[in-house]
């Protein structure tokens, strides 16, 4: 069978690979390959590819001898995950009752890069393909340079040359799965917020639908549509809150309900105090009309006599909307950022609805500490002249003691989607936190066995080359260094946090740009904090800790900061600082100390609490 489909480079029975020259079939992977990247392959591929092919072959002859029926299994090669920016598992095969991943590595050592690699294809096929998604999908490392090799590592065989033959004979001996059947099954991916985005501007189907949908993403905008609705028939004024863990899909919401709700008389607008998040979604968009700054956006409106078209107003974290203390040092307003949106919808004619997007422990800056109970304080105050109507999850039933509150459900996201293997991620994050290590340590096994990563290093090189050896050949992926804004010793090891440096990073070059571009992400070179990731991010983040928040033995503490705004818990505020970076990634994360005595108390909580040293090169195979 050829390359009759975009999705894969050949597929066809085991028989027909016997029968097929491994020449055409070379011609085939290089068109492949052609046609994703606009490259012919290098001479190290090709020698890969053949070595890969010759394998196969000599596998199947010796297969066949012993498993007649193995010659109707099917075998696709370098099968393309669509959405997933160009990556491909090398071999897949339909056998009885599975899926069989194989992953072939010339290296002659295996890497943890590898392991992670080959059970990642396994995990997303498992989850995101239509085909495979009951049937077991299992993970193989076939290390070419290795002979007599029969092992398993973190749910990864990892199989030698002269022994894929014996390993195969195990399958069960029964119909296998229909390559034609399996092949048309549907990929669908959960999309990054920058992806999801652009789906949403460009009226397309979101890919996510099925997990979305099932975490609650379109009930709460069916919700916030009914509440906007209503508002509007009945000449009111409303103010609807949509609260969630990081990577809960808030800010999706967000951006849905207002594309739906926009029409041809572009009613309504997205506001975020988060301006890398802006300067990503604008660039990324191209629509600079339904994406603006919360900050400038109420410097306009909020203290002119100006008023804007717009009647439905979203404002991203809104639980980080400054106060009035802040509002006055940083622009001489007396007014909180709340009670200026407030102050804003009452000079709408007829009626407003505002909705804000709030995220659990993202207050990470000074005079951001009030959270809900600015909002509440800014329906108390003299600007609500209107009797304001107010939805919320029931979280927030209680916030607003002199307000009737409507009490939705569904406008409560409590899984992450951004961390699409481990849902348990923010409850790792929150116990260690806590510093409740034992709890964590609990959790921290099941996000393990689910496919997502928490590896720990003292060696920075190693955590690169690790990151770029995990992606090779995945161009689509995105990676990063986060780091603490308040940490003073990183600059030591080229990790340039501090001020001067991060504001001239351009954070949609940072996000956006592919590796080797200007400024990308990818490059591990750049860095942005707390304030730079805060709503996006990562597939793989590499979080350098810094030396502003450690552990003492007993709990977490601070290095004394002298804050230029009043701050009334300083050390909550580190503690939602290292919340942000350690809920960035979508796959899996690693964690850089430094190699410094003062931060061995740190080293070992984070391994008490379930954290795994960073073993790059496992062993070697010859």
């Amino acid at each position: 069978m050829g390359n009759e489909r975009q999705t894969h480079a050949w597929s066809g029975t085991a028989r027909q690979l016997l029968d097929t020259p491994k020449s055409m079939i070379e011609e085939a992977l290089d068109s492949h390959l052609k046609s994703l990247l606009n490259k012919h392959a290098a001479g190290t591929q090709v020698d890969a590819w053949s070595e890969e092919i010759e394998v196969l072959k000599t596998s199947f002859r010796s297969l066949a001898i012993a498993r007649p029926d193995a010659l109707q299994w099917g075998i696709v090669l370098e099968y393309e995950l669509p959405l997933e920016g160009g990556r491909r598992p090398d071999v897949i095969l339909t056998v009885p009752n599975k899926v069989i991943v194989l992953e072939f590595k010339q290296d002659p050592k295996i890497n943890r890069a590898y392991l992670d690699q080959t059970y990642a294809y396994a995990r997303d096929l498992s989850e995101y393909h239509s085909k495979s998604h009951e049937l077991e999908v299992v993970p193989i490392l076939v290390p070419t340079k290795s002979q007599n090799l029969i092992d398993a590592q973190d749910g990864v065989r990892i199989i030698s040359p002269d022994k894929l033959a014996a390993i195969l004979t195990e399958i069960d001996e029964a119909e296998p799965i229909n390559l034609n059947d399996w092949l048309e099954g549907d990929y669908a991916p959960l999309p990054t917020l920058v992806q999801a985005a652009r789906m949403i501007f460009q009226n397309e189907r979101l890919p996510s639908i099925k997990r979305a949908e099932s975490l609650g993403v379109g009930d709460a905008v069916i919700e916030l549509q009914k509440i906007a609705k209503k508002s509007e028939e009945n000449n009111e004024k409303s103010l609807a809150f949509v609260s969630g863990v990081p990577g809960a899909g808030k800010t999706l919401v967000g951006l849905r309900f207002v594309y739906e709700s926009s029409g041809d008389k572009a009613n309504s607008i997205f506001l975020s105090g988060n301006k890398p998040l802006v300067e990503v979604l604008r660039d990324a968009l191209k629509a600079k009309a339904f994406v603006r700054d919360l900050h400038s956006f109420i410097k306009t409106y909020g203290v002119t006599d100006k008023v804007p078209s717009q009647r439905i107003i979203v404002f991203d974290e809104a639980q980080r909307a400054w106060d009035a203390e802040h509002m006055g040092v940083k622009n001489n307003v007396h007014f909180s950022e709340p009670e200026l949106l407030i102050r804003i919808g009452e000079k709408l004619d007829d009626w407003a609805n505002l909705v804000g997007l709030i995220g659990h422990g993202q207050e990470i800056n000074s005079g951001e500490e009030a959270g809900i109970e600015g909002w509440n304080l800014a329906l108390e105050s003299d600007s609500a002249t209107s009797n304001w109507k107010i939805y919320a999850p029931r979280r927030f039933s209680e916030s607003f003691p002199n307000k009737d509150v409507t009490v939705i459900d569904n406008l409560d996201l409590s899984k992450s989607l951004r961390s699409r293997r481990a849902e348990d991620l923010h409850d790792w994050v929150s116990k260690v936190l806590e510093g409740n290590l034992s709890s964590a340590s609990v959790i921290a096994h099941k996000i393990f066995h689910s496919g997502f990563k928490i590896h720990l290093t003292r060696d920075l090189d190693e955590a690169r080359s690790f990151i770029k050896l995990l992606y090779t050949g995945e161009p689509g992926k995105r990676y990063g260094i986060l780091a603490s804004s308040k940490d003073t010793c990183l600059p030591k090891y080229g990790i340039h946090n501090g001020f001067q440096d991060t504001k001239r990073i351009k954070y949609a070059r940072w996000y956006n740009n592919q590796t080797g571009e200007e400024g990308s992400s990818n490059n591990l070179q750049d860095v942005v904090t707390e304030f730079g990731c805060q709503g996006l991010e990562v597939d793989c983040a590499l979080i350098a800790w810094g030396n502003d928040l450690f552990w003492d033995g007993n709990d977490w503490q601070m290095r004394k900061l002298r804050p230029k705004f009043k701050q009334h818990d300083p050390l909550g505020l580190r503690k939602n600082s290292y919340r942000v970076l350690l809920t960035r990634s979508r796959d899996e994360m690693v964690i850089f100390i430094p190699p410094e005595e003062r931060f061995d108390s740190t080293e070992m909580a984070l391994l008490a609490a379930g954290a795994r040293v960073l073993q790059f090169e496992l062993q070697a195979v010859i």
